[in-house]
């Protein structure tokens, strides 16, 4: 039995991606796999075309559509096809005939799979708001925190701090507040991910001692996890926060939102802030850096939380997902 796995376009993020290449890790030895590409990293009406024939010629006994381009299932074998669902947090942005189209394609579409499965109760809720699926049709599988992203410690720099910021060229991820807190406070911000124009007038505008890096390989992500003091996460809306558990694995503070689903995925390993509120996010700065013991306490609950995350767990999940659709 073999499972094809569909991904996004390479350009459009490495996150799913990465994802699924972990649970991949534990599902290869139960069941063969082949993992392919989409060709086009757009969504217009051509560039959708040209992804689901690609996928059509590509079928396997399973597919299995790990994010994103949901509308591959209106190509795809209904009767063993899965898709695996991050958020739809784009849907809440549109309006007119742009929102309706959206609808066809990325919610409705979802009606055609084999199994839905949601990333969170977060992202469940949110579909299940706009579009009837029966309970047998979907269930939750959290995302797994790689096995790549082991505890090593790292003796806290209580003086000039590094705060890691990923994705840093999504707005989402509250790259402005972060700068606008972190003025007067002796750091040094590291971004991953581009760096838009305004984000760049802002870190000279607060004078704020930063760098910046893109296109890395996963070891490099998970040496700027190791190489940091705090992991920074008060994003504005997420289906999941990989940030969040992988920092706990790596066992460093993780500065996260007090919204859904980051909050419930963080436990009690991380400071919650109000992500709209730049005080809020200013304080847990300075409590983790200020406070020893807080810190710690925060680091120990982080790794408890992580196991739940662990790969074990989900890619068994998945296994006994793919065994199901066999009968």
């Amino acid at each position: 039995m073999k499972i094809h796995y569909f991904f996004r376009h390479p350009t459009v993020g490495f996150s799913i991606q990465r994802v699924f290449q972990t649970i991949n890790k534990g599902v290869c030895p139960t069941y063969d796999i082949a993992e392919f590409f989409l060709p086009s990293p757009k969504s217009n009406f051509a560039s959708i075309l040209k992804n689901g024939f690609f996928a059509k010629k590509r079928q396997g006994k399973i597919n299995h559509i790990t994010g994103d381009a949901h509308y591959l299932l209106y190509f795809l074998s209904s009767k063993k096809t899965i898709v695996t669902v991050h958020d739809i947090m784009y849907f809440s942005y549109l309006s007119g005939i742009k929102k309706k189209l959206w609808k066809v394609l990325y919610i409705n579409s979802l009606k055609r799979a084999k199994k839905v499965v949601f990333i969170s109760e977060f992202a469940k809720n949110q579909v299940l708001k706009v579009v009837d699926l029966p309970e047998s049709r979907y269930c939750v599988i959290p995302n797994p925190v790689s096995p790549d992203f082991s505890f090593e410690y790292k003796e806290f720099n209580k003086e000039k701090p590094v705060i890691l910021h990923i994705n840093g060229s999504l707005e989402r991820k509250n790259l402005a507040r972060t700068i606008e807190a972190l003025h007067e406070i002796s750091c040094h911000l590291r971004i991953v991910g581009r760096l838009s124009s305004r984000n760049i007038e802002l870190l000279d505008e607060y004078d704020i001692d930063y760098s910046n890096v893109r296109d890395l390989s996963n070891e490099e992500i998970v040496n700027e996890y190791k190489n940091c003091d705090i992991v920074n996460f008060p994003s504005l809306f997420e289906g999941f926060g990989m940030p969040v558990i992988e920092g706990q694995a790596v066992g460093r503070p993780v500065v996260t939102s007090n919204i859904s689903p980051m909050k419930y995925v963080a436990g009690e390993g991380a400071v919650l802030v109000d992500p709209k509120n730049v005080q809020s996010i200013k304080k847990a700065y300075l409590r983790v850096i200020n406070d020893a013991d807080f810190r710690n306490g925060l680091i120990e609950k982080g790794k408890k939380n992580v196991m739940q995350f662990q790969l074990k767990s989900v890619s068994e999940m998945y296994v006994n997902l793919y065994h199901e659709i066999q009968l």
